[in-house]
């Protein structure tokens, strides 16, 4: 037997413990980090209920966290094996330097289109959602300019964060996000009536600001760069996955925001309901799946550096049974425990009984997805190691259109529970498409 197949995971083990114990951790400080959304929520709620101020902000949360996702949570995917590939090839100032320069890039893309997203909201906003009123969609366009602020800081703290998963440091950047939604929900309970609505859009500014500083200087304290450089000895290694993943992240969540702007079109409320609802599923249940998403990447990308492809192939299809298989009960759990958690949480003030019969229904609904998405989350970071980028592309294209499509034949039968209920379809195709692609690369590898 050679050094290197001692050396594997495939017969040690030590990696893939090393694997589950870093799930573990970011799922447990991942759930204390969304629990604090269920307070902000809870404060939403008692405040307006599900009125057009809900549906307003849910709205224009929707787009900058859309944008966020989509450009720096892409950039974090990828910066992740392409610094693992420059530290081990020119050690940490390379690595570093790899990040810098790549960082100034990713920067003045988000601005710019956090920039874009406000000045033309007046323009796209009626048509996504034309069934709100004049003065909603004028709220909405005001708490977007706000909001900016908060895509251009969360970034950062996503970057930072990235280059700690990379150091294999994962608790801070797991538990660092529960700041903001905490704040929200103070600055909305204490200034709601000097700022009304766009109290929650300044907490989210403030309070990534606190999620930055913490992560920022965990970063300095390891001695890693911060700031944005203009140049780099060779950006290839991350430009090259970060367009594909780009496009995964689309997959990922650009089904969320079609959900949530085609909820719009069902009238006042309609937002809101798929807000509620989306939220707790996302925040309660999507997280251990999502910890396994950050665990796996930089275990993956080490092994693909190995060249043991059949190693690899094997462990995708342990961790991708894994995961499905454990998101399967809680479906059951969420069907289950729906009503009287909602009830738990929102019923009060402004949000009567018949919110949480609805809210409780998109719940269940939603749930419904999470072994297929759960099997994306793994997949995806597989194809983003290995360089599939026409596969990305492709189940990017099959997951928005399918949620298009499906998302305007539920509707019409089951309203905005139909909405919720599309999604589940339209993961499983996803995650078929990925699973096929990635595994006849690496059955084509030795």
């Amino acid at each position: 037997m050679s050094q290197r197949d001692r050396a594997t995971p495939e017969t040690t083990g030590d990696d893939d413990r090393a694997v589950a114990r870093a799930g573990l951790t970011i799922g447990v400080l991942s759930v204390v980090a969304k629990l604090t959304a269920f307070v902000r929520e809870a404060a939403i709620a008692a405040v307006y209920g599900r009125g057009p101020e809900v549906d307003a902000f849910f709205l224009a949360l929707a787009v900058p966290v859309f944008l966020l996702a989509l450009v720096a949570g892409s950039f974090q995917i990828a910066l992740v094996p392409a610094y693992l590939e420059r530290r081990r090839q020119a050690g940490d100032a390379a690595a570093d330097a790899l990040f810098a320069a790549g960082l100034g890039r990713m920067l003045l893309a988000v601005g710019a289109a956090a920039l874009v997203m406000a000045a033309a909201a007046p323009v796209y906003l009626p048509w996504l959602a034309p069934s709100l009123s004049p003065q909603t969609l004028a709220l909405t366009a005001d708490l977007l300019w706000i909001m900016t602020l908060f895509v251009v800081v969360g970034a950062g703290a996503v970057a930072w964060g990235g280059v700690l998963n990379a150091r294999r440091r994962f608790s801070l950047p797991a538990i660092a996000p529960a700041f903001t939604p905490l704040v929200m929900a103070a600055l909305l309970l204490l200034a709601r009536d000097r700022l009304g609505v766009s109290a929650l859009a300044w907490g989210a500014v403030l309070g990534t600001v606190i999620e930055a500083a913490l992560v920022g200087a965990a970063l300095h304290r390891l001695g890693g760069r911060l700031g944005p450089a203009a140049s780099a000895p060779d950006l290839a290694p991350l430009l090259r996955r970060w367009g594909p993943i780009l496009l995964a992240n689309l997959l990922l969540y650009g089904a969320g925001l079609l959900d949530q702007m085609m909820a719009a079109m069902l009238g006042p409320g309609a937002a809101s309901a798929i807000g509620y609802g989306a939220k707790l599923v996302l925040a309660g249940l999507h997280v251990a799946t999502l910890a396994i998403g950050v665990a796996v990447l930089p275990a993956y990308s080490e092994q693909a550096a190995t060249g043991n492809a059949g190693a690899l192939r094997r462990r995708l299809r342990r961790h991708v049974l894994l995961v499905a298989g454990i998101s399967v009960p809680a479906v059951g759990l969420a069907a289950v425990v729906a009503e009287p958690v909602i009830r738990l949480l929102y019923q009060r003030g402004a949000f009567g009984a018949e919110d949480t019969a609805l809210v409780a229904e998109v719940l269940a609904a939603y749930a419904v997805q999470l072994p297929a998405y759960a099997a994306t989350v793994v997949l995806v970071r597989a194809a983003a190691v290995l360089g599939l980028g026409r596969a990305l592309a492709g189940a990017a294209a099959a997951n928005l259109a399918l949620t298009v499509a499906l998302n305007a034949g539920f509707m019409k039968v089951w309203g905005v529970v139909g909405i919720a209920l599309a999604t589940a379809p339209a993961f499983l195709a996803t995650a078929l498409i990925l699973y096929v692609a990635v595994d006849r690369t690496l059955a084509a590898r030795p």
